[in-house]
């Protein structure tokens, strides 16, 4: 007699799961697989967000942005804005009013800025020439302060009104450490002489809403001549990367 074995031979497969990739595009080129690691995506959590790729195999810039005809951030996920960057003045109009040697004159706005670049963000101030008479000659000097030690790039107090000039304070978000109250000055850095403009406001962080409030202050010393002066200031608002 003869047994005849019949076995069942189960053969099992494992299918991948599909791959999965972003596809990137614009008017001017196309990515069909946009992320070359192991993984990427967004986290949340109570009370934060976070993105992140890890395992990049090929991490680093590659040219230099602005110079090379190409620049590629390869790995650096991170280097992205989550928001637009914005910039604005609250007014436009700085009116100092009459001045005299017995008082001081002040008026202010507010610097508002929204930076989400990894490299934080800076703004930097400068005035076209200091406070200039109608009559085109006449000036009004920076001031220097109390002790005659504040300049464009360090504030001193400045609280006595028999010293005349021309000056600002700045308070509020990632302001100078050197504008240690209210009563501290600086000088604008001066354009006409070629002084290099100075940061107002500055962070190695991102920025939701910082805001920092420029107080103009101007006084005579009893010297200038009667009538209406005027400059302009000029800022600069620079993300980081």
């Amino acid at each position: 007699m003869i047994f005849i074995c019949i076995g069942l031979v189960w053969l099992a497969l494992r299918l991948a799961p599909p791959a999965l990739a972003e596809s990137l595009s614009s008017d001017s080129f196309l990515i069909t697989f946009g992320n070359f690691n192991i993984t990427s995506g967004e986290k949340t959590g109570g009370g934060y967000v976070l993105t992140d790729t890890v395992g990049q195999i090929g991490a680093g810039p590659y040219g230099e942005y602005g110079v090379s005809s190409y620049f590629l951030g390869g790995g650096f996920q991170y280097i992205y804005q989550i928001q637009n960057f914005s910039f604005s003045i609250s007014k436009l109009n700085i009116d100092l009013g009459t001045l005299s040697s017995s008082a001081f004159n002040t008026d202010f706005h507010t610097l508002s800025i929204t930076a989400r670049g990894a490299g934080g963000y800076a703004v930097y101030a400068y005035e076209g020439h200091p406070l200039l008479h109608d009559d085109d000659v006449s000036t009004i000097a920076d001031t220097t302060c109390n002790s005659g030690s504040c300049n464009q790039v360090t504030a001193g107090i400045w609280t006595t009104p028999g010293i005349g000039g021309f000056g600002f304070n700045a308070s509020g978000d990632d302001v100078p450490v050197d504008f240690v109250t209210t009563d501290y000055y600086r000088q604008f850095a001066n354009n006409s002489t070629a002084e290099a403009m100075q940061a107002v406001m500055s962070s190695s962080n991102i920025a939701r809403v910082a805001q920092a409030t420029i107080t103009y202050k101007a006084g005579l010393s009893g010297s200038e001549a009667a009538g209406d002066y005027q400059t302009y200031v000029v800022y600069v608002a620079v993300p980081g990367y």
